[in-house]
């Protein structure tokens, strides 16, 4: 009898201390994580997300007449999935749902589409992963994902860091791209000089 309550005493440690070493798991409303290029119904999209930000880089021609998109910048987090970027003349929601990206005018109009733009949508099928990249400069600063040329951060890698990036998709310069990198404690997005990075592009 003692040996057989024994045995369950043990069972119960084994079981107990496996619950404290298991992870718990927080729900997640934000999506699946959309980072890399995406080509929809009228042009590419650049995504990298980190924490509660969605930094974005996109072009297009939409309508009749030929009208051009020329985006980039960062949208926050609000919720079941979806972002918004929000400037004085609209609002544009992003949402990252079900393996698929749609970006929708909200409120106002798209600024960097103007009037009229039927918004987009992106399945997984046309989505390219980030790439690779190591810094090769002994500092490298973050620069504010927004029409260059951008403010500086405080934020920064350093030589031997490696970042995720992809390039930008908008008119901006060629000598930057849309990168972040996964820290201990935090996650950083923005802007690096392609020239401070050696890349691994698939």
């Amino acid at each position: 009898m003692h040996q057989r309550i024994y045995f369950i005493l043990l069972i119960l440690l084994a079981v107990l201390s496996a619950a404290a070493t298991t992870p718990v798991t927080i729900p997640d409303d934000r999506g699946f994580d959309p980072t890399g290029i995406w080509y929809g119904q009228h042009g590419p999209l650049a995504l990298m997300r980190a924490g509660d930000t969605l930094s974005f880089s996109y072009s297009a021609v939409f309508g009749a007449t030929a009208h051009i998109c020329d985006g980039i910048g960062v949208a926050g987090f609000v919720g079941n999935g979806k972002w918004e970027y929000v400037d004085e003349q609209g609002t544009v929601t992003f949402t990252t749902k079900n393996g698929k990206v749609t970006m929708q005018t909200s409120a106002g109009i798209a600024s960097f589409c103007g009037a009229n733009w039927p918004g987009d949508t992106f399945t997984k099928d046309s989505w390219k992963p980030a790439f690779r990249c190591q810094v090769t400069e002994p500092k490298a600063h973050f620069f504010v994902v927004g029409a260059l040329p951008s403010a500086q951060r405080q934020g920064f890698v350093v030589k031997g860091d490696w970042v995720e990036a992809v390039g930008l998709v908008n008119e901006s310069s060629a000598a930057w791209l849309l990168t972040r990198f996964v820290g201990k404690t935090r996650t950083t997005a923005g802007l690096l000089e392609r020239d401070a990075l050696e890349c691994h592009e698939e």
